[in-house]
């Protein structure tokens, strides 16, 4: 049975309950809410250039949402995903090594065995963390030692920066029930989303107040479960805004935006 969460919003009649807001384009690097057919609830980071549905909760209401999920939700663990850092076709690549090079930032390793690692490990030069498949590794940055050893070890399937702040393991939304996915593209194009976090254990849309289910459900991905889906294009599902003029599917293929959407 969901243990219901009912103190994330004000009731519907409060003067400070938020209105929907419908902008012609939203404010790059925003954020929305879906729901799949589960009931599972997922966020989405928009980026710069990431279309975001005219439907469900969305922009300022989505990240009053995520400040309140952190304040009621017990957390749980955020599970790193390999597949929702690459576009989809690329993710194919995780059975082959990739080639590292030195650097001064945080870095987020997946990897095949933590052998190489080992001695970073206990050192506290490397945090592992849980990852989705094989194992995931954080560093807050890679010496020329660490890049050596790791390349001709061959155990790295993919990196990704990895920064501290906001974007630390405790405030990640995967570990209030969120499967979590985030633009994969640069601002040249509206491209698909990545599943970056899953969480150990999934927050479900019954859990939440009416009045949010409500809003949320007006955005459900139909037909498919956040767990098997490691990549999401919204444009595929839902009348969409955002600054480009152009989206791109999960398959690869391009479509201008319809009218009314886009910027």
């Amino acid at each position: 049975m969901w243990t219901k969460i009912f103190d994330l919003v004000p009731e519907p009649n409060s003067r400070s309950s938020p209105e929907p807001d419908y902008p012609a384009a939203h404010s790059m690097d925003s954020s929305w809410f879906a729901v799949d057919a589960d009931g599972h609830v997922g966020y989405f980071r928009t980026g710069e250039a990431g279309a975001m549905p005219h439907a469900g909760v969305t922009g300022d209401a989505a990240e009053q949402l995520i400040e309140r999920l952190a304040r009621a939700v017990p957390p749980t663990e955020a599970i790193h995903d390999p597949r929702g850092h690459l576009l989809p076709g690329h993710d194919r690549g995780l059975d082959h090594e990739v080639q590292l090079a030195a650097q001064d930032w945080g870095v987020l390793l997946f990897v095949t065995s933590l052998a190489p690692l080992q001695s970073d490990i206990e050192a506290g030069r490397a945090t592992p963390v849980r990852a989705a498949e094989g194992y995931a590794v954080l560093l807050t940055r890679l010496t020329a030692e660490q890049v050596r050893r790791l390349n001709e070890s061959g155990v790295v399937v993919t990196s990704t920066y990895y920064f501290d702040g906001s974007e630390s393991e405790r405030d990640r939304p995967a570990r209030f029930g969120l499967f979590e996915y985030r633009h994969l593209c640069e601002n040249w194009i509206s491209g698909p989303y990545g599943r970056v976090h899953l969480p150990a254990r999934p927050l479900h849309i019954d859990q939440l107040p009416p009045e949010v289910r409500k809003r949320l459900k007006d955005a459900t991905l139909d037909g498919a479960c956040f767990g098997d889906t490691p990549h999401v294009q919204p444009a595929e599902h839902w009348d969409c805004h955002s600054w480009e003029g152009e989206w791109q599917g999960v398959d690869g293929t391009k479509h201008p935006f319809g009218e009314g959407e886009g910027t």
